[in-house]
């Protein structure tokens, strides 16, 4: 009867092992996952190219213009 319970516990114990350790390799994937999105993130805010824009006159000439910086310190 000793010997029975012994097995279960075992059993169980290696059930949960196994178990502990598949949620510690998804944990760590999302990790590195979330830590790649974030550098992706950061590197579009801070190497940004700088975005033109366009106007045109009503006859069609098209005049290219640096796009407007918020932070140009004129108020």
């Amino acid at each position: 009867m000793l010997g029975r319970r012994h097995q279960i516990a075992r059993l169980q114990s290696d059930f949960y092992r196994d178990q502990f350790r598949k949620m510690i390799r998804r944990v760590m994937a999302v990790l590195v996952i979330i830590f790649v999105l974030v550098i992706m993130i950061l590197y579009s805010l801070l190497f940004q190219s700088s975005s033109k824009y366009y106007a045109n006159t009503v006859d069609g000439q098209v005049f290219l213009m640096p796009r407007p910086s918020p932070f140009n310190g004129t108020t």
